[in-house]
């Protein structure tokens, strides 16, 4: 038999450890295997999707289908002019809070691509990322699969409110036994579903300046508010500059996930240079563009949506919170993206990750309701885990938790 010829290295380390998150996998598993007509259906609230704005969306994603010829042929990598002037036009007016040049916008498919190419030219193997946790899951895998990063996790605590600070940016890039090139904030927090105090903001970009290093600020969340505040772009907070660099996406705020439409503005050119080097293996398709660019047109229906989307989160919101409440199940309290924290900790043995995976476990397979929990958010200490309430109608979201509550009192 002539011999299999063998992986590379980095191939063969996928293989032998998935970077897929275990609750993801049984997320994929359980919803492929579920019954039709169950009387008690599995319920994942464990992916940040919004599937609340289906019946908005529906008729202007199919109105005026009117592909051009351009929209099936090669165009520029990091999207088409039309484009990348409705984006800026857009996001100047509802997230940047200045005015943005289409020059200094690319258009890539999805956050993570955009993630992964951008820290791909902030740095070099081996480097150092600061994220504060509780984080999003997945900024491992984005960013220390292929640009073979390290993540130094910086974090914070339920004592003082998950808040970041200098101090801690200060104690944990101390600590790193690498070189530290840039910071990650991710604002609106996920999975805490906060907006950083802006004052919070300014002191930790200050940081980080003072020590020469760049900011991303990941703002996927920023339009997705559900509480009596509205998102501060980063412009109102300090001037941007070279060393700032601000990631966007149409699939939290626009609720089209399955669209991969990601978006990096920055006034550093050589940056956008390099990551349009490398954006040929992430372009957006032509007829993906074509339709985001029309739906950006459309200023009476964006105002719509928008407006509707902020109502149906806080509706979803107060929905889950009322359930918690009825279950006694603690949480933190938010006022943005599509999730909060649960506090599981009076229900378990000890305060231990063996014990919040066994909680974790004991509510997926005897509920049959999935959640994140807190260990894949980097969280630093056991016992929180996350709700996507936007993922489900309220009614099935405050169904799943009356589960859980009937589990942990039992």
């Amino acid at each position: 038999m002539v011999p299999k010829p063998p992986l590379s290295n980095r191939a063969q380390s996928l293989v032998d450890a998935s970077p897929l998150p275990t609750y993801i996998a049984e997320h994929l598993e359980r919803s492929t295997d579920s019954v039709p007509d169950d009387p008690n259906p599995y319920i994942g609230l464990a992916i940040a999707q919004n599937l609340l704005m289906w019946d908005i969306l529906e008729p202007q994603i199919n109105r005026d289908r009117d592909v051009d010829p351009a929209s099936v042929a090669y165009g520029e990598t990091a999207g088409s002019l039309e484009i990348r002037k409705m984006i800026a036009s857009f996001g100047s007016k509802h997230i940047w809070g200045r005015t943005v040049d289409p020059d200094d916008v690319v258009l890539f498919a999805g956050a993570g691509a955009i993630l992964e190419m951008l820290f791909f030219a902030l740095a070099d193997p081996g480097e150092g990322v600061l994220v504060p946790t509780p984080s999003y899951a997945f900024y491992w895998t984005d960013l220390e699969t292929r640009d073979e990063l390290t993540i130094v996790p910086v974090h914070t605590s339920s004592s003082d409110d998950f808040r970041l600070t200098p101090e801690l940016l200060e104690a944990a890039s101390s600590r790193s036994d690498v070189p530290i090139a840039a910071l990650l904030l991710t604002n609106p927090v996920n999975p805490t579903g906060r907006m950083m105090p802006r004052d919070d903001v300014a002191a930790c970009v200050e940081w980080a300046r003072s020590r020469g290093i760049h900011v991303v600020v990941n703002g996927i969340y920023a339009l997705s508010t559900h509480g009596d505040g509205m998102y501060e772009s980063l412009a109102s907070i300090v001037p941007i500059g070279d060393d700032i660099h601000e990631v966007w996406a149409f699939s939290k705020d626009f609720a089209m996930s399955g669209l991969r439409a990601g978006v990096l503005t920055s006034t550093n050119k050589d940056v956008l240079a390099a990551v349009a080097g490398i954006g040929y293996w992430s372009i957006v398709s032509g007829d993906t563009q074509h339709l985001l660019a029309n739906m950006l047109a459309d200023d009476v229906w964006v105002e719509r949506y928008l407006t509707e989307m902020r109502a149906r989160l806080s509706i979803s919101y107060e929905t889950t919170t009322a359930a918690l409440k009825t279950a006694g199940i603690p949480y933190v309290e938010a006022d943005a993206g599509l999730f909060l924290l649960a506090d599981f900790r009076r229900f378990m043995d000890e305060p231990t990750w063996a014990e919040e995976d066994r909680i974790w476990r004991l509510i997926l397979n005897e509920a049959d309701v999935n959640l994140t929990p807190g260990s894949a958010c980097q969280i630093g200490e056991p016992g929180f885990m996350r709700i996507c309430f936007a993922t489900e109608p309220p009614e099935v979201v405050a169904s799943a938790i009356n589960r859980i509550g009937l589990l942990l009192a039992s």
